[in-house]
């Protein structure tokens, strides 16, 4: 059973950050602004931004730089899958090079071939996965009697998830397609408020409808319009907690013109309508 050694959310600045290798394994998911890894042996960073999640290998040396002038939003959990490493100190989770324990590495669950079955980098993550580690996030601060179970049968439900993801990412799209269906993903997070339809945006690659949802869902594990929801529904959050505009104009910024169906959304994404849940903020 997984055993989860530290979770917060956290808003780092604009950094270059220093060459680490960890213990246990990390899942950093970005909420808002754009990360790059570099890992060792590799000629060029992973890039990550909103709506990416990063999985961080025990062992693996990697640099991680905060390239986004406002810096970045980030969900991160600490853990291991076999409930091996005792510890809830995070520079604990952090190898010391001068001084490093070969037995504390955790180990990582591989396929019959020998390779990890989860990846690097996951594009567009399904929204109950953002819930699951945010109920891991609540769960470990909490410390209340069991939270220590409760959080490891969310990581399990992570997990599924996630491997059912990559199974269905494996196929890859076509690079004549490629590029341009990460420049449109781009466009959708920049200008979410527009009225995005499935028919211009396929026009755009010049495909039929139904080939581009086919080809989107295989590059970022979702529809378009799944696509857009989420990045909506993590704006909406923002604005709501961060902000004192009225519920209107988070609505209008998000996409949609009528309070009612924006309330509507919402309440369907977060289980409370955003009136409530900006209640709930200025509570906690």
């Amino acid at each position: 059973m997984p055993s989860v050694h530290w979770a917060q959310s956290q808003c780092a600045p604009v950094m270059h950050g220093t060459t680490r290798r960890l213990y246990d394994f990390e899942f950093m998911y970005v909420m808002t602004g754009e990360m790059r890894v570099h890992f060792a042996g590799e000629p060029c960073p992973v890039i990550y931004q909103s709506g990416e999640l990063l999985f961080l290998q025990s062992a693996v040396h990697h640099r991680i730089e905060i390239t986004s002038d406002q810096g970045a939003r980030l969900l991160g959990i600490h853990f291991d899958f076999y409930d091996e490493l005792d510890t809830g100190i995070d520079l604990d989770m952090v190898v010391p090079e001068d001084c490093v324990d070969e037995n504390h590495f955790c180990f990582l669950p591989v396929d019959e071939h020998g390779d990890s079955i989860f990846a690097c980098r996951y594009s567009a993550v399904p929204l109950e996965i953002v819930r699951w580690m945010e109920a891991v996030r609540e769960e470990f601060l909490s410390a209340k009697p069991g939270f220590e179970t409760v959080c490891r049968g969310l990581m399990l439900l992570i997990f599924a998830a996630l491997m059912r993801l990559q199974a269905n990412s494996a196929r890859l799209t076509s690079p004549a397609y490629d590029k341009a269906l990460h420049e449109l993903a781009d466009e959708l997070r920049k200008d979410m408020q527009l009225q995005w339809s499935n028919a211009a945006m396929a026009q755009r690659l010049n495909i039929s409808e139904d080939h581009f949802i086919r080809l989107f869902k295989e590059t970022f594990g979702t529809t378009p319009h799944q696509f857009l929801q989420r990045i909506r529904h993590h704006e909406a959050i923002k604005y709501l907690r961060e902000s004192d505009l009225k519920i209107e104009s988070i609505g209008r910024l998000v996409g949609y013109e009528d309070l009612h169906r924006f309330s509507h959304a919402f309440k369907k994404w977060q289980g409370v309508s955003p009136r409530l849940y900006r209640r709930m903020c200025n509570i906690l």
